[in-house]
């Protein structure tokens, strides 16, 4: 009886050591272009632009810092289970501490999301006014509880340039 317990548990042990956990792959950077159909405020006071028709114009992780820019990251939700749905944390790190009008200063920002392993999402930031003119390194990072699973670090310039695609990749977010 003792046997087949430990067996059991040996077994058990092994499936564990083999499972693929839960990981992020950015498979597309760079600067964007998008539709802004909605903005919402979360309860930090921060506003998420909500977006439609993204297209891909250049990959590079250097972004001109002006006004109107798009940069941000492609992602693929992977692991063991296709379908499983899993909670992540997506946090966006200035270069320094930013204050808006409408809330306080503060060096990131910080939100969370339910996908399912195998799909391929996408988050951004838009450098929209004067006060996120911010040089220096813009870190995204992907977190499942406390253990990262990703980060793509950008670097944010004023006498960057960045020559765009005569063919950009668009694509729709799915639901």
């Amino acid at each position: 009886m003792i046997v087949r317990w430990l067996a059991l548990f040996v077994v058990l042990l092994a499936g564990t050591a083999n499972a693929q956990p839960v990981g992020v792959e950015i498979v597309q950077y760079g600067l964007y272009r998008s539709d802004v159909v909605d903005k919402q405020r979360d309860v930090a006071g921060v506003t998420h632009n909500v977006i439609d028709n993204i297209c891909h114009l250049a990959t590079t992780e250097v972004v001109p810092m002006k006004i109107g820019v798009h940069f941000g990251v492609r992602y693929k939700v992977t692991g063991p289970v296709a379908g499983q749905r899993v909670l992540l944390k997506k946090v966006l790190r200035y270069p320094t501490v930013m204050a808006s009008p409408t809330r306080s200063a503060s060096s990131m920002v910080v939100n969370f999301v339910e996908l399912p392993v195998g799909t391929t999402s996408y988050t951004e930031y838009a450098l929209e006014q004067p006060w996120e003119l911010a040089s220096g390194a813009w870190t995204f990072q992907f977190f499942e509880r406390d253990r990262m699973l990703a980060e793509f670090r950008f670097t944010v310039a004023e006498d960057a340039t960045v020559a765009e695609s005569n063919e950009p990749i668009c694509f729709q977010l799915s639901s």
